[in-house]
């Protein structure tokens, strides 16, 4: 039989497909898209099958062990989607690959490390040693039985790199470690009930075959009714023990056969119905992308919808278009706290035929969805950006919601962009792609004007309600309240009692004012913790990480100072860690600090928190937001989670406590983000026919921004940032993409970087690209390493696909893996969006 070999991607940090030979008893089970067990360093691990082939160049290349599936999971397009993306992001493919693939349905082997019997005497004797030794200690917590792998250690201690601390407990022989293999989860199969008699004979039945128990009788007249009861139901019900249903069973009355139960999350949010009828506006859009639709071709169509046009409204009716036609929709949102008003929205439009995506799935949860989405009876999937390698087996739209959302971006390895990723899905699966804002990225909207996509314009409320009107107020003058003409003294008394520091009178007087009509308000403090930073009075000094150039935040709910980088945490201390002074004071607010003094002011009101501190699990966040839409909480606190999509009718105020908060950052997309953040979290105000009203705060009043998002003008902050952008050649003139060295001395990160900048220097011939001078990055210290950072500006004009940037930058990654020696990182990001 002749030989046959396959190149395999596997789920690891290298850019190369891996070649295996097939054994003759597997040659026939060889396919495209399948998955496959094979042998990896000392490991066994699983990969997919990218190509079958006749021969190789590899010499003594290993068998594979054996395929745990008997088809294929993924399909031909799929593969040449991440083969794409690869090669534009200069990404892993196997990470491409295994990005849309269950990590938990997944066999591996590796080496599990465990307390020794006699851990507690060996411990003793190096107790006094380094501080690591005990944190690793305390991972196990006294116990024997608990097996953890060295990455799931280092997850657990904060991701710091154990490896030496490991081996020295090993040699201690406080721990042991032994090879074992990975338990993948599995199917959940559930037992069904069917009668083997008529309805009517169910008192025959009981009274022929002589049964006496009273539960087998309860149980006989309960399936009666009907067919395919699940046991576990039916047990729980009547109380029947499984003896006594297997005897039911032996006489013949009963069938009991297994099936496979799709496991899937209730979700808690609901909200009353809406009888909803398109306007003219989304009617034409509707029409107009339903061309794309039948018959199928590739297009993306640009929504731009102010804020409360029935962007929503448009996704579920052409997403029904689609599902009439037999085919699949993937719906993207940048955030999990979009999920649960749009899940509920389509699961009212879709019933049970839909499929969410998101990292707080259980796995168990996650298996199903993945193999109901394969298999076709998924007809929606909803999700965040790994939802866009959902495995579809008949795709016919992709959307793409608040597709500015800079979230849309992976900032871990693979770095690709989900946004331009679900477009070249499009492209190559032949399908239109929709994308949606009220507040368009630049890019996409000179995209549109440009017309390499088609702008669809959604000018209005889709319930003809005004847009909330919106003030600006200058924190840096307080304005004057004659008291005596005043009637609300009560609030003057408590603003000077409290001595609130971040808080406008004029918008403590309105949060007074709607809490009196019985209203929402929503507040947006986009920084989490309590404080910002700690400082010495005396000397200055601001508690920083260890670790990161980054002052630590203070979370005064736990009583400690945290970096939102690393994870570093450290107990507040009264002193300062230099001088020794005591007079260490707060500075800077955040979502607590808000919070807390919302709530000593408004002591009767229900207000809450939602941030990332706070959110803890998928259901409390759920249970959060149907509490506010019941109105069961009045004042809603929170980052800029709460500014993204959601609706709630009964918000007539949102505040914004400083507006400056990443205005102020050496970005370029610095007044973008600013001026989609506020845009977005204004448009929560005045959904209803209740008058909506928004105030920001702000030391720079000045800021031509302000003007712009005050009239809710998008079109004219556009043109005036296009003129800017077009001045210094940035996006959408070109494409921007970043060259970062990690190391942890400081002169080997800047020499290196400067390498590279020398090296594509020389290697592009025909000038494509513009190189900024090397330069450390705000944050120059993260994780204990030193980064330095090569921006490179690249023409569209001489290269329109990207093909030349991706291929230079291949090169220098190439050149720096063969040359650069020693502990360090380089780290790739084409379309960069996060430059600090």
């Amino acid at each position: 039989m002749a030989e046959c070999f396959v190149n395999i991607a596997l789920n690891i940090g290298i850019n190369k497909l891996f070649t295996y030979r097939v054994p003759d008893y597997l040659i026939n089970e060889a396919e495209r898209g399948k998955r496959v067990l094979v042998p990896f360093r000392k490991n066994i691990v699983t990969g997919v099958i990218f190509d079958v082939a006749k021969d190789t160049d590899i010499i003594n290349a290993r068998d594979i062990k054996s395929f745990p599936d008997s088809s294929r999971i993924l399909q031909d397009e799929y593969l040449e989607f991440c083969k794409w993306l690869s090669e534009y992001y200069v990404s892993p493919i196997g990470e491409l690959v295994f990005s849309g693939i269950p990590k938990k349905i997944n066999i591996e082997s590796d080496y599990y490390f465990s307390l020794n019997e006699d851990y507690k005497n060996k411990f003793d004797a190096i107790k006094k040693g380094d501080e690591y030794f005990e944190r690793i200690y305390s991972v196990f917590g006294d116990d024997i039985s608990v097996k953890l792998t060295k990455k799931q250690i280092e997850n657990k201690l904060g991701k710091i790199e154990a490896g030496k601390y490991l081996n020295a407990l090993l040699e201690k022989q406080v721990l042991v470690k032994e090879r074992l293999y990975s338990k993948p989860v599995k199917e959940k199969f559930i037992k069904i009930i069917n009668r083997k008699f008529g309805q009517e004979e169910t008192e025959d039945v009981i009274l022929k075959q002589k049964i006496k128990s009273e539960k087998q009788k309860i149980f006989l007249r309960e399936i009666c009714g009907g067919k395919d009861y699940e046991l576990g139901f039916l047990i729980n019900k009547t109380g029947i023990s499984s003896s006594s249903v297997n005897s039911l069973f032996k006489k013949g009355l009963i069938d009991i056969t297994e099936i496979r139960a799709a496991r899937q999350s209730s979700g808690q949010y609901s909200e009353a119905g809406k009888d909803i009828k398109l306007n003219d506006a989304q009617k034409k859009c509707v029409e107009t992308i339903s061309e794309s639709i039948y018959p199928s071709q590739f297009k993306v169509h640009l929504i731009f919808g102010v804020t409360g046009s029935g962007k929503t409204e448009v996704y579920i009716r052409l997403a029904k278009k689609v599902v009439e036609d037999g085919r699949q929709v993937i719906i993207l949102v940048p955030e999990i706290s979009l999920t649960p008003q749009l899940i509920f929205r389509f699961r009212s439009n879709f019933g049970n035929i839909i499929g969410v995506i998101h990292s707080r799935l259980p796995d168990g949860e996650r298996l199903d969805t993945f193999d109901r989405i394969a298999e076709g009876k998924y007809k929606l999937v909803i999700g965040a950006r790994s939802a866009l390698f959902a495995p579809l087996k008949n795709p016919g739209l992709i959307i793409v919601d608040e597709e500015h959302d800079s979230s849309y971006k992976q900032e871990s390895s693979p770095r690709y962009y989900a946004r331009d990723a679900a477009i070249i899905r499009g492209r190559i699966n032949n399908i239109p792609v929709v994308l949606g804002s009220a507040t368009p990225s630049i890019e996409s909207f000179y995209n549109a004007e440009t017309g390499k996509y088609i702008l669809h314009e959604l000018p209005e409320r889709a319930t003809q309600i005004n847009m909330p009107e919106i003030s600006v107020i200058d924190l840096k003058h307080k304005s004057p309240f004659d008291r005596d003409a005043s009637d609300k003294n009560y609030i003057l008394d408590l603003i000077e009692k409290a001595k609130v520091r971040f808080l406008s009178r004029e918008l403590i007087f309105k949060i007074d004012e709607r809490l009196q009509k019985k209203e929402s308000i929503i507040l947006l403090q986009n920084r989490r913790g309590f404080h910002s930073y700690l400082e010495c009075l005396d000397c200055g000094y601001v508690e920083t990480c260890k670790n990161c150039s980054i002052t630590l935040t203070y979370h005064k709910s736990f009583g400690s100072l945290k970096c939102h980088y690393c994870g570093f945490v450290k107990a507040r201390s009264e002193q300062c860690s230099i001088c020794r002074s005591y007079r260490i004071i707060e500075k800077g607010a955040g979502t607590e600090k808000v919070e807390e003094e919302i709530q000593e002011l408004f002591k009767n009101a229900a207000v809450e928190r939602l941030d990332s501190d706070s959110i803890t699990s998928g259901k409390k966040f759920e249970k959060m937001l149907k509490d506010f839409y019941d109105k069961k909480i009045e004042i809603l606190v929170g980052t800029q989670l709460i500014s993204k999509g959601l609706d709630f009718p009964e918000v007539t105020l949102v505040g914004v406590i400083n507006a400056d908060i990443g205005l102020l950052n050496p970005d370029f997309r610095a007044t973008e983000k600013t001026f989609q953040i506020l845009t977005q979290v204004a448009g929560r105000s005045g959904r209803s026919e209740k008058k909506g009203e928004v105030l920001i705060q702000t030391n720079h009043p000045d800021y031509k921004v302000f003007e712009f998002i005050k009239e809710h003008n998008f079109k004219g902050y556009y043109g005036y940032e296009l003129e800017l952008r077009r001045a210094v050649m940035y996006p959408p003139f070109c494409r921007l993409s970043l060259m970062e060295i990690r190391s942890k001395s400081r002169i080997f990160a800047e020499s290196k970087i400067k390498e590279l900048f020398n090296f594509l220097s020389a290697y592009d011939k025909g000038k494509v690209l513009t190189l900024l001078t090397p330069i450390q990055p705000l944050f120059s210290k993260l994780n204990e390493y030193h980064r330095y950072h090569l921006l490179i500006k690249s023409s569209k004009e001489k290269d329109p696909s990207g093909k030349i940037l991706s291929w230079l930058i291949s090169a220098a990654k190439n050149y720096a893996d063969k040359n650069f020696k020693g502990d360090y990182r380089l780290i790739i990001d084409i379309d960069v969006i996060n430059l600090l």
